[in-house]
């Protein structure tokens, strides 16, 4: 069985992608306990706001943002949890809350840990989906990799070697084509879901 060590990375690299640094963030801030209510309908399944408060502290968002990628999360979710290569194990979930919380340790004091383990547990899911169904048709030709070179290297003659710059920007160019198949992925979900928000806005505040 194949290591799920690159796949916690990935997960951790992109959770941290997504937060940026907080002042303080080694003191925990004070939990702020919230009633739980239904935020969405999701296809006749309930969002609810513990769910969006979690996807909102550890990404960063705003509170309007965070409710629509707690949407999208959840449609790619249900798709993800129909395949059997996106199972998550115990020992999986164990390890990505590990390295999250020694990055963000200050997530213990914001975050209750069954919604922490709920988020990364969905995510992880989500990350196994898009590398068993979708990293494989993503290829980057030569061809594609000297053009963008020459693109950056124009007016600049001495830039850096191809040789030196190609698996950087193979890279580059094969996260950029992953992301375009993920956001088509995920505007398909929404149009053929029905999706029903609870209340004027959910996450507004007086």
């Amino acid at each position: 069985m194949r290591s799920s060590l690159p796949l916690l990375a990935l997960l951790l690299a992109a959770l941290l992608a997504q937060a940026p640094p907080l002042a303080g963030e080694e003191t925990p801030r004070p939990r702020v306990s919230t009633l739980e209510r239904i935020v969405a309908v999701v296809d006749e399944r309930p969002l609810l706001l513990s769910d969006v408060r979690a996807l909102q502290a550890v990404r960063g968002l705003a509170e309007g943002p965070a409710l629509e990628a707690a949407i999208d999360e959840r449609l790619m979710f249900v798709e993800a949890s129909r395949l059997p290569q996106a199972d998550v194990s115990p020992d999986e979930e164990e390890r990505a809350l590990a390295l999250l919380l020694e990055s963000r340790p200050a997530l213990r004091g914001e975050v209750p840990e069954p919604d922490l383990r709920r988020l990364l547990r969905r995510q992880l899911a989500i990350l196994k989906y898009v590398e068993f169904r979708f990293r494989p048709q993503v290829r980057v030709s030569d061809d594609e990799v000297r053009r963008a070179w020459e693109e950056a290297q124009a007016g600049n003659p001495e830039g850096p070697a191809l040789e030196d710059e190609q698996e950087a920007i193979r890279d580059r160019l094969e996260r950029r084509a992953l992301d375009e198949r993920i956001e088509a992925w995920v505007a398909g979900l929404r149009n053929r879901t029905d999706v029903r928000y609870v209340g004027a806005s959910p996450m507004a505040g007086p």
